[in-house]
C-alpha cells in the first residue's frame, strides 16, 4: 500500500474513533470503569480528529503519524489503568486494549515507513527536472513512460506546434543537454 493511501486511511480512522470519543465518553468510560473521566475521553477524540484532519489535509507530513502513535501510547496508558478499576468489563476491555495495539502497530509501521528514506539517506529527493517552470527539456522524459507513470500533464506546445517551434524546443534541448548542434534534418554542424 502507498504510504499517501495509508496515510488517508488513518486519517478517516482518527476521525472516526475521534468521533465516537466525543459522541459516547460516558459509555466508553462506563465500559472501562471510569467513570466521571468523560473529559479526559472527549480531549482523546479532540485530538484524534485533530490527527485525522492533518493526515487528510498533509499526508506526506510524518509528524501527523508521529501524533498518532503518540496518541496510541497515551490511550494504552489509560487503558492499563483501568485494568486496575474493579468495575470494569474485562472482556471489553481487552477487545478494546487489542484493537489498540494493532492500531499502534500499523501507526508506528506507516510513520517508520514515512520516514525511512529521509532516515537512511538524510538528503533531500533528486529533481527529475518536471517541476513548474523547470527549465529541464520536458522531451527528454516524456515518450520514456515516466511522463505516464508521474501524471504530467501533456506538453502544451506537443499537439498544436508547428514543426518550426517544435525543432527549435529540440536544438534548446540538446544545447541544455551538452549534446552536438545538428541541423534540421540530424546532420552535426
Amino acid at each position: 500500500m502507498k504510504s499517501e493511501r495509508l496515510s488517508w486511511a488513518l486519517g478517516w480512522a482518527s476521525l472516526g474513533i475521534g468521533m465516537t470519543e466525543l459522541v459516547f465518553p460516558e459509555r466508553i468510560c462506563r465500559v472501562l470503569g471510569a467513570r466521571g473521566r468523560s473529559g479526559l475521553v472527549r480531549g482523546f477524540g479532540l485530538r484524534e480528529i485533530a490527527c485525522g484532519v492533518g493526515l487528510l489535509l498533509q499526508p506526506h507530513r510524518r509528524e501527523w503519524l508521529w501524533a498518532r502513535v503518540a496518541g496510541d501510547a497515551l490511550d494504552l496508558a489509560l487503558l492499563a489503568v483501568s485494568f486496575r478499576l474493579p468495575r470494569a468489563n474485562r472482556a471489553w476491555q481487552t477487545a478494546i486494549t487489542a484493537s489498540v495495539v494493532g492500531a499502534t502497530l500499523v501507526d508506528l509501521y506507516a510513520a517508520v515507513k514515512q520516514g525511512a528514506p529521509a532516515l537512511r539517506s538524510g538528503a533531500v529527493t533528486r529533481s527529475l527536472g518536471m517541476e513548474v517552470g523547470s527549465s529541464a527539456p520536458a522531451e527528454s522524459w516524456r515518450g520514456s513512460g515516466l511522463a505516464e507513470d508521474v501524471g504530467a500533464p501533456p506538453h502544451p506546445s506537443e499537439d498544436g506546434a508547428p514543426d518550426k517551434v517544435k525543432q527549435r524546443m529540440m536544438r534548446e534541448a540538446a544545447r541544455e543537454l551538452g549534446l552536438p548542434d545538428r541541423d534540421e534534418r540530424g546532420r552535426p554542424h
